[in-house]
């Protein structure tokens, strides 16, 4: 593996400044956060987050989301709902305060490409979303791609709209941006582009079918990894993942989140 790049780590108490539906079943949630944690935050960090108030303790454990952007003194955090954590935490209200465990992960994109293909799906765009505005601060060249089931499921459409992003939209029922898979037009696009590196987040079976395209093309690939986790700082050992390197297993939460693609094996 590339050698890490460490991060701090702050259990805080942060202020909810916003806790609102999005689309499909997406919520975005902004939390005012001390200034530590925003100058150690890097694309494709994520935060645990406890879902209820410190009095409660069903659910027991944290939640991890991607820290999808940075402003001003908040973090912004778009999650699905999924089941008991994640619908507790629609509950609570502005100007909360809420238990948070960030910059979490000690490996995060490397930024020493002259160009980028950013593939994101469903609700893993958000662990793009901060890559994007690092590269573009940086005058990086990049493409973006989103897909998605449906049209309510791009659910990242707005900040992308708020941020003045040009992206090439996906849906598989063909109800916004062009019909199919995000990755039907991927090869196309990368050929031809050098020194590029393709950075992917979302649902497994796309991120396989990215890193075959790398592959074949013998293009970088970076996977930022979902995986559910229940301490995310490498203690509990529940989100490992297959080092092929070294025939040996690896944390999602601590030796990444974010993996070359040829090193790991996706279940």
């Amino acid at each position: 593996m590339r050698n890490k790049i460490m991060a701090k780590k702050f259990e805080i108490q942060g202020r909810i400044l916003e806790n609102r539906y999005i689309s499909g079943k997406t919520w975005l949630l902004r939390v005012e956060v001390p200034e530590e944690v925003i100058k150690n935050t890097k694309p494709a960090s994520f935060a645990m987050i406890k879902p209820t108030p410190n009095n409660y303790f069903d659910p027991l454990l944290r939640r991890a989301f991607a820290i999808a952007d940075i402003e001003n003194k908040s973090i912004l955090l778009f999650y699905d709902i999924h089941g008991k954590g994640t619908s507790f935490l629609t509950s609570r209200k502005e100007n909360e305060e809420i238990s948070i465990l960030a910059p979490l992960g000690n490996n995060f994109f490397p930024e020493n490409y002259d160009n980028y293909i950013i593939v994101g799906g469903g609700i893993g765009f958000a662990g793009l979303s901060l890559l994007m505005k690092e590269l573009r601060k940086k005058g990086k060249n990049f493409i973006s791609l989103y897909g998605a089931r449906t049209k309510e499921e791009l659910s990242m459409m707005e900040w992308i709209n708020k941020n003045s992003f040009d992206v090439k939209y996906y849906t598989d029922d063909g109800s916004f941006g062009k019909k199919g898979f995000v990755t039907q037009d991927l090869k196309e696009i990368a050929e031809g582009m050098e020194n590029v590196a393709f950075a992917v987040c979302g649902p497994t079976p796309m991120m396989k079918a990215v890193s075959k395209i790398a592959k074949e093309l013998n293009i970088p690939c970076y996977l930022s990894l979902e995986s559910r986790m229940a301490c995310g700082i490498g203690i509990c050992i529940g989100c490992v993942i297959k080092d092929k390197e070294n025939d040996t297993y690896i944390r999602v939460c601590y030796e990444g989140p974010v993996f070359e693609a040829n090193k790991i094996e996706l279940l």
